[in-house]
């Protein structure tokens, strides 16, 4: 069941994007503004719809992704010197995270909905799961418990968690 949910959580990280954090790059919109790029992508290009604050996107807004062309991701929300900070929503390819950001990277508290109906909706630490949750797996079964770095832990097994 372990390499189950590790590998639905795999494929969270792989469905969005902005939860791989290798090393930050900078991306230019075509107003000059700039945003952090946690995943460099060959042929992709960005479009902010909100303000530019010293070179770097920030405000409120919505950021979309392309990849030669095509569509493939928005964020709306705050962005602060370049980066996905505080509340916000991504979509990309029938999947949604809505919940908190901090330097692009889901932190906090959310919730990301897969295309197969798959969920998990609790504690973000760095993009993926981390802390108290609940998930449900694209075969129907509902896990309820705390997520170490991405890792399922049973509801029983550290009972001292609050």
């Amino acid at each position: 069941m372990k390499t189950i949910i590790s590998g639905l959580l795999i494929a969270i990280a792989a469905a969005m994007p902005l939860t791989v954090a290798a090393g930050t790059e900078w991306i230019t919109d075509a107003k000059g503004c700039k945003i952090a790029n946690l995943a460099p992508q060959e042929g992709e290009t960005v479009s902010w719809s909100g303000e530019c604050r010293n070179g770097l996107a920030h405000g409120e807004g919505t950021l979309t992704w392309f990849e030669s062309g095509v569509k493939t991701e928005v964020y709306e929300g705050t962005m602060v010197d370049g980066y996905a900070e505080g509340l916000g929503k991504l979509r990309r390819a029938g999947s949604a995270y809505v919940g908190e950001f901090k330097q692009s990277l889901q932190h906090g508290r959310g919730r990301y909905e897969d295309a197969d109906g798959s969920w998990y909706s609790g504690e973000w630490s760095e993009g993926v799961p981390h802390g108290r949750g609940q998930m449900l797996t694209p075969d129907g079964k509902l896990l309820k418990g705390f997520w170490n770095k991405g890792e399922y832990e049973d509801e029983g097994a550290m009972p001292s968690r609050t």
